[in-house]
């Protein structure tokens, strides 16, 4: 005897067939999207960490910048910056401009002369009243005038404006900028100010630093550093801060 299938039961399981092809093509619709989405979150994640170590290590090689600014000596340690006469280190002192005391009564001179800055701070170089005069947060809400420039002269230094090195050279584009009618223009990401203080004054941020070597009496300045570099994406940022006495007591430096 022969058995003929319905063509109701044809259609049934046909339309079984097509609800599982669906079901499965959604599963593996949903799992190619979740495996998109996570590897885009990934992607981010490294993409913002790499952007931060980079803002990083900028950072640190405007704190180093800096202590060559404050020495007055270029990157091998010997050579001045500048050796044109009324030149004190890198610094034009005959040219009315900020520069870092070499003696004790230089900060009266040095106080006229970042009088036009912004909160007692041009050329990089700051005279705050106090050693809580100038913290993280003046600079986050102020940064555009902090970086601003005033008339030629900037607020903050930026990497190699005053110690003559590269900033194109310096292996990090977050460090490059272009001095005026230099082409092509590259707005600077980073900066650094240092603010002055007697070792007498200073005893608030040398007893946070610990370990701060006794300035010798004839240079009895600290100085603290602070860099700040705005890394390639928009939440990017990186500050950086350290404590430097140039001339400790009993070392000839």
């Amino acid at each position: 005897m022969k058995h003929h299938s319905s063509p109701l039961r044809k259609h049934s399981q046909q339309g079984i067939s097509l609800i599982v092809v669906m079901v499965m093509l959604l599963l593996g619709t949903i799992v190619v999207l979740s495996s998109t989405r996570l590897g885009w979150l990934n992607e981010r994640l490294v993409g913002g960490e790499s952007d931060y170590q980079r803002a990083f290590a900028a950072a640190e090689a405007l704190v180093r910048d800096a202590e060559r600014d404050i020495r007055g000596l270029r990157i091998d340690n010997v050579t001045p910056c500048n050796a044109t006469a009324g030149y004190v280190g890198c610094r034009n002192f005959l040219g009315n401009q900020p520069f870092f005391p070499q003696e004790d009564d230089d900060l009266d001179l040095l106080q006229t002369r970042v009088a036009g800055g912004t909160n007692g701070c041009l050329q990089g170089i700051c005279l705050p009243a106090t050693v809580t005069t100038l913290t993280a947060v003046n600079w986050t809400t102020n940064l555009a005038a902090m970086t601003a420039a005033v008339g030629t002269a900037s607020v903050a230094a930026r990497y190699g404006e005053f110690t003559g090195l590269n900033p194109a050279a310096a292996g990090n584009p977050l460090l490059s900028w272009s001095r005026p009618g230099v082409a092509p223009v590259v707005a600077p990401r980073a900066w650094y100010w240092v603010e002055v203080f007697r070792y007498t004054d200073a005893g608030g941020i040398v007893a946070a630093a610990g370990n701060v070597p006794i300035p010798d009496r004839k240079h009895p300045y600290v100085y603290r550093i602070t860099a700040f570099v705005q890394g390639m994406k928009p939440g990017t940022r990186v500050w950086l801060r350290s404590i430097f006495v140039p001339r400790p007591q009993n070392q000839n430096i």
